[in-house]
């Protein structure tokens, strides 16, 4: 615990903390309302009559539409600051659990899993920014804390809607949080400084942002750290959007003990970011993104040879090491980039990271609906163990 408070020395003062609080818990709700859904998946088959494919491909519609909002959001935090976007986000996310609760239809739900995605993607973008320029000396911690928020809300949201979806069904489970989404949009308009544009970012005109645009995104820098991210945002999207069905139907787990494996996952992933963060910042941040990476390959690999449940309670929560990985490579991309279009470039890697990185919950269902559940883990154990190798590219060629 104090290495976690000492964690977070240095990040208060001017507001800084509050606006680190409001941003954090905004992202507990958003993250944990993306990993809640994978855990009503039995509850949504049933109640739409849909097989794995299908629910796959409305996780990934709702990933389409986070990604796709990442390059615009980017463009307008450059241009009229990150609060109007923050708030804006966080209130459409909120409407969209009415929508979940209301549809009769799985063409409704797919309709609110658009909606999700739009509010999430409003938020994510203009936080990474906010977060880079307000704790400039302090980013990996700031956003290890932030990630750590979402994994807190991973935790217990999942829990949470299961406990409510077993006595009410799975609509009750999620529109419970439309108020506290709301209410999180009115403190973010209040707590987030206004910022109408970054240095000369206002005055740029649009074929000159396309141009410092392309420049930035061609430095080797920024494409091998793009390139971990989006192994890293596919393999974590297939993991967690059908680990759950996985622990049930593959290794004969109750879906009691299997939620509570899955939110022991995001726990210990709210323990570990911090501290890695922390960690980065003080030591280094490449041999620790390095031995992180290695973690994730490891764990991913024994799971599908684990089958006691002893066993699974160990390997399941240490699969939380691959969730600090994002944070640190975010905040080492970020500050690779040009202040005057940071948004935008930030934005566009977004979104072509989540975009790509969206279809991993259909690749997984997919292999799921053909009974080659382990099979397709193992590719993912694989593809994090290629991204260790793009890192080691990144290491050699940049200082820690």
């Amino acid at each position: 615990m104090s290495t976690i408070r000492n964690a977070v020395q240095g990040l208060r003062g001017d507001g800084r903390g509050w606006t680190l609080l409001i941003v954090a818990i905004g992202w507990l709700i958003i993250s944990g309302s993306r990993i809640l859904f994978p855990a009503l998946i039995p509850q949504i088959k049933v109640d739409f009559a849909i097989n794995n494919a299908s629910v796959g491909f409305a996780m990934t519609l709702l990933w389409l539409m986070y990604a796709g909002l990442q390059f615009p959001s980017g463009i307008m935090a450059d241009r009229i600051g990150e609060r109007r976007l923050l708030a804006g986000g966080a209130i459409i996310a909120a409407l969209s659990y009415g929508v979940f609760y209301l549809s009769p239809v799985f063409v409704g739900f797919l309709a609110a899993c658009s909606l999700f995605g739009l509010g999430a993607g409003l938020f994510g973008t203009p936080r990474d920014i906010l977060v880079s320029r307000t704790f400039p000396d302090a980013d990996n911690t700031a956003y290890s804390i932030i990630f750590a928020a979402g994994s807190i809300g991973a935790a217990l949201l999942p829990y949470i809607g299961a406990t409510i979806a077993n006595r009410l069904g799975w609509r009750p489970a999620v529109v419970w949080l439309l108020p506290l989404l709301l209410l999180v949009g009115a403190l973010l308009w209040w707590v987030v400084p206004s910022r109408e544009s970054s240095g000369d970012t206002g005055t740029l005109s649009a074929v000159e942002t396309a141009r410092r645009t392309l420049s930035a995104l061609t430095e080797r820098s920024v494409l091998l750290g793009s390139s971990v991210m989006v192994l890293f945002i596919f393999t974590y999207q297939a993991l967690v959007s059908f680990l759950p069905t996985y622990l049930v139907e593959v290794k004969d787990l109750d879906q009691g003990i299997a939620a509570l494996l899955f939110g022991l996952l995001f726990v210990a992933s709210a323990v570990i970011q911090p501290i890695s963060g922390h960690v980065a910042d003080q030591y280094g941040k490449h041999e620790t993104v390095l031995s992180l990476i290695a973690l994730s390959t490891v764990t991913l690999l024994l799971l599908p040879f684990t089958n006691a449940l002893i066993a699974l309670a160990l390997l399941v929560p240490s699969l939380s090491v691959r969730n600090a990985v994002l944070p640190l490579a975010s905040a080492f991309i970020v500050a690779e980039l040009p202040e005057d279009v940071q948004g935008a470039v930030w934005g566009f890697l977004r979104t072509v990271l989540f975009g790509i990185g969206a279809t991993g919950s259909t690749v997984i269902g997919l292999f799921a609906d053909r009974e080659l559940f382990d099979v397709g883990f193992l590719g993912l154990a694989a593809l994090t163990a290629v991204a260790a190798v793009l890192w080691v590219g990144i290491a050699r060629r940049s200082p820690s």
